[in-house]
């Protein structure tokens, strides 16, 4: 594909990404970074891109990984483990096994969450956000927040005992 080709692209492309960004985060200012990253990787692979096909599907795929990427880096930095959670090797070697399993059961939760419970949930647990706070920061009622993210909570718990 040519870089004219892509050019022309570029605005329909970018509204998917937009929406896809949109629905996993329900943020819009997560959703320009998902558009912007996932514009960016395609335009790294131009020359493998073929012109003749539509490109629509890949786009979605590319924003979708990137809205995966995204959450990782946020929710899990680097992949380690928090040090609460690790223990020496020396006391119990399944200790480290044992809260990678726990992470990836509560990220597999977490990512059947709504976006707007998943939001609502992070600003709350990972921020520290007060429900005023987040009522003020999103207009939703606080009462509603706090229903939501009790909600949230009990929905996540279901799920990892559900799982196990």
């Amino acid at each position: 594909m040519t870089q004219k080709e892509f050019e022309q692209l570029i605005p329909e492309l970018r509204h998917l990404m937009l929406k896809v960004g949109s629905d996993f985060f329900g943020s819009t200012m997560d959703a320009e970074d998902v558009a912007q990253e996932s514009l960016a990787r395609l335009w790294l692979n131009l020359e493998r891109l073929d012109s003749s096909r539509d490109l629509s599907s890949l786009a979605i795929k590319v924003a979708k990984n990137v809205c995966i990427d995204i959450y990782r880096r946020h929710v899990r930095p680097k992949g380690k483990i928090p040090d609460s959670l690790s223990a020496p090797l020396s006391d119990n070697a399944d200790a480290g096994i044992a809260a990678e399993e726990c992470l990836a059961d509560i990220e597999f939760a977490l990512n059947l969450l709504t976006p707007s419970e998943r939001s609502l949930l992070n600003s709350r647990v990972n921020q520290g956000k007060s429900s005023s706070d987040i009522s003020a920061e999103t207009g939703i009622p606080k009462a509603s927040v706090m229903s939501i993210i009790s909600k949230a909570k009990k929905k996540v718990k279901t799920i990892i005992r559900n799982r196990t």
